[in-house]
């Protein structure tokens, strides 16, 4: 988390972007622009409740003003300059599978995107994930097949699902050629 100085700027900054005064943010946000001015100006930290409540004036997520990185509001990644992303940092083991991180990430997102190539007859696991990750599952190409509690998936180019992912969950390429896999994961479960 960012210290108050920091937070105080982001603040300070969207505000100032949106052309918003402190008495409009003081009116939006039920805090006095005098209290607002001291945080801005770091000079005290916000409860979460104010930091709640001044997020919302400024139309931003409240994560928007904490997330440690410096990340810009709108992310676009070419082919060329995509993460190659470790299975390890994903929690995955196994063999024959490649990771390509889609998304490095926006200030406030929550989302994840992460292409998973497998070889013919690769295999893997997922060790471990954080509680109730919601996942989209798109196979681009080739084909996957996935041991999910709930019941068994077998995807083909084109197929597609929504779950929720949980460790110990094994998927393998039976196909003859390359799966191309795309995952979106809320909430995000890597910072790439």
């Amino acid at each position: 988390m960012l210290d108050r100085e920091k937070v105080g700027m982001r603040i300070r900054q969207v505000r100032t972007e949106q052309q918003k005064t402190l008495r409009e943010v003081e009116s939006a946000s039920g805090f006095s622009s005098t209290h607002i001015s001291e945080i801005e100006r770091g000079r005290t930290s916000p409860t979460i409740g104010a930091l709640i409540q001044i997020a919302h004036a400024l139309e931003k997520d409240p994560s928007y003003f904490i997330e440690e990185r410096e990340l810009d509001e709108v992310a676009v990644t070419n082919p060329g300059r995509r993460s190659t992303v470790d299975p390890e940092l994903m929690n995955v083991e196994g063999t024959g599978i490649l990771l390509d991180g889609l998304t490095p990430g926006i200030l406030g997102g929550r989302i994840e995107a992460i292409e998973m190539i497998l070889e013919p007859g690769a295999h893997g696991r997922i060790t471990y994930l954080p509680p109730q990750v919601d996942v989209c599952i798109v196979c681009l190409e080739g084909g996957m097949d996935v041991d999910h509690p709930e019941r068994p998936i077998t995807f083909g180019p084109d197929d597609s699902s929504h779950v929720v992912l949980e460790p110990g969950l094994t998927f393998r390429n039976n196909t003859p050629n390359i799966g191309r896999i795309l995952f979106v994961l809320d909430p995000a479960t890597t910072h790439l």
